[in-house]
């Protein structure tokens, strides 16, 4: 269920919630900065502090996936040392297979990005489940 709130948030916080999840962020803090408040509304909150957790998993994601792949690999290289059933081509098609997940995973992490941003251009809460019980949870 939508997280509602009974004030509706004016046209600058839909554009500047909406513009965070492209920057991840640093249009929300611009804004921050720029307005001189203090007290934001709970609205540019929500989306500023989500796009600001998507960001982070996404930039954890980018910098760890190919350390990933190659730990896999090179898991899979020495296991093939000593049981002559791993080919050279099972580690490159296992190998292959895990860095196609990654890919998927950072695409639906673009998508999300998109999902939050039309939501915050439609005055609406994105839920996303776990990220924003996180974000709920620090706005308190």
């Amino acid at each position: 269920m939508p997280w509602t709130n009974l004030n509706q948030p004016t046209t600058l916080e839909k554009i500047v919630g909406g513009l965070c999840y492209l920057t991840f962020g640093l249009a929300g803090l611009l804004y921050i900065i720029l307005g001189g408040r203090r007290d934001q509304s709970e609205f540019f909150r929500f989306h500023f502090l989500q796009s600001i957790m998507l960001g982070i998993i996404g930039l954890i994601l980018g910098w760890t996936s190919s350390i990933f792949v190659t730990l896999i690999s090179t898991i899979m290289m020495t296991l093939a040392n000593f049981i002559p059933a791993i080919s050279q081509q099972l580690v490159a098609q296992v190998s292959g297979g895990v860095a196609l997940g990654l890919g998927y995973l950072m695409q639906a992490g673009v998508l999300l990005l998109i999902y939050g941003m039309i939501f915050s251009f439609l005055g609406k809460y994105a839920e996303i489940p776990l990220i924003s019980n996180i974000v709920r949870q620090q706005m308190r």
